[in-house]
Order: C-alpha cells, then sequence, then structure tokens
C-alpha cells in the first residue's frame, strides 16, 4: 500500500501498449487534417429527396376558334399569370456528375382575371449535370421535361364550368445546394420556363363547343424561383 505523501508510481510494463496507442492516434488525426474528403454532394448510388415551393411569373398567349362548318370565329389574348408550385423531387445519382430523377409539382395558376381555384399540376423527368461537385456545395445545371395539367375554374351565363388544359412543358435552369452535414440541406434554383397547354374538355359538357369543335391553346413563358430542403441517403 502507498504511504501518504510517496510519489506516484507507474508500472512500466505498459509503456509498450501505450506507444503504440500514441502512433496511431497520430496517425488518425494527421489523416483528418490533411487527407480530403471524398464526400461529394452527388455520387453514383446517391439517392436526393427534396420538398420546397416555386414562385413563377408568365407571359401568357391564348388562341382560341369555334367554327360553324366553313365559318370560323378565332380570338386571341396576351396576359400574364403567376404560379404557385410545390416540387416534390427524387434523384438518383448515376455518377459523381449527372443525376437522374423525377418531379411531382402540384400548384395553383393565376391569371389576372382572377379565376379561382385554378389547379395545376406539373409530372417531369429530370436530368441533372453538376458543374461543381464539392463536399456540402454543388452548382447544378437542370433541365425538366414533362407533362402538365390546368383545370381553371370560371362562370358561364348559368353556372360555374370548369375547363381543363393538358399538355407539355420544358424547363432549363440553374441551382446552388448546401448540405450542412452528410444528410440535410437547402437547395435555390433560377429557371426559365415555357408550357403550352391544349384544351381537352368542360365540366359539365358544354353542347353548344361540342358542335362547334372548339378548340383552344394556353401557352406561357417565363421565370420561375424555388427554394426548398432536401435530403440524400
Amino acid at each position: 500500500m502507498r504511504k501518504l505523501g510517496q510519489p506516484l508510481a507507474f508500472n512500466h510494463g505498459t509503456l509498450p501498449m501505450v506507444q503504440p496507442m500514441k502512433k496511431l492516434f497520430c496517425a488518425t488525426l494527421l489523416s483528418a487534417l490533411f487527407v480530403p474528403a471524398s464526400a461529394q454532394v452527388n455520387a453514383k448510388g446517391v439517392v436526393q429527396v427534396g420538398l420546397g415551393v416555386g414562385l413563377g411569373a408568365h407571359a401568357t398567349h391564348f388562341n382560341s376558334e369555334v367554327r360553324f362548318g366553313n365559318l370560323a370565329m378565332k380570338h386571341s389574348d396576351d396576359d400574364g399569370a403567376v404560379t404557385v408550385t410545390f416540387p416534390i423531387e427524387v434523384q438518383y445519382g448515376m455518377a459523381d456528375r449527372f443525376s437522374l430523377g423525377i418531379c411531382l409539382e402540384p400548384g395553383r395558376y393565376l391569371d389576372s382575371a382572377g379565376t379561382h381555384p385554378n389547379a395545376l399540376f406539373l409530372l417531369a423527368l429530370s436530368p441533372r449535370f453538376y458543374a461543381v461537385n464539392k463536399d456540402h456545395f454543388a452548382v447544378l445545371f437542370d433541365l425538366d421535361l414533362g407533362l402538365n395539367y390546368l383545370q381553371i375554374e370560371s362562370r358561364s351565363l348559368v353556372a360555374k364550368v370548369k375547363d381543363r388544359y393538358h399538355g407539355g412543358y420544358f424547363r432549363p435552369g440553374c441551382a446552388l445546394q448546401w448540405y450542412f452535414g452528410e444528410t440535410v440541406g437547402l437547395n435555390v434554383g433560377l429557371y426559365y420556363t415555357a408550357h403550352t397547354f391544349k384544351w381537352k374538355d368542360r365540366d359539365p359538357d358544354d353542347p353548344i363547343l361540342d358542335a362547334a369543335n372548339y378548340s383552344a391553346t394556353l401557352k406561357t413563358s417565363g421565370v420561375l424561383f424555388q427554394a426548398g430542403l432536401q435530403a440524400k441517403f
């Protein structure tokens, strides 16, 4: 038993075990400080999931035609519209610089007539090219190619009616991604967007439109800002 005031004595037989542990600790520390991180925002096999909001401003051009036999009445109108959408995205890394995914985007469409509610839904294939692909940060170029659906509710002379439009769109743009850690991050993007909507039908059916071979096309072009949260696995 050690007497009071007697200095502590170390067991020198333990020193051979301490030295390798010190060397291992130093090697691990040096590796963490000087070896570049291999993690990137995108890589082969990485899955990214995003949820956000998009605000768009669009110039619109509307053409319609009513035809009775050889008699045709045409109408066109230029206007503007705003959209609010909520993109839900899933991306799969095909390579370090390339990913492919899909985007589902429900939302609302509002023109200057103030018709309400106008339901908008977009479905797109979304390839991405990562121009900058660093640890926790990326700059990417995006091109959405997809289908659109628009339902405009308005009031005719006798009742409320719903006009349905289907078509396609494309949306090139650029986005930035920041990850706070290994899993959760933010993204912001700016896009050019162009849509073509073709009139399909009206609910309830209008026998006059059916008899008149009514047709209409709505074309829009504008800019869209998106921001949201994302996670990768």
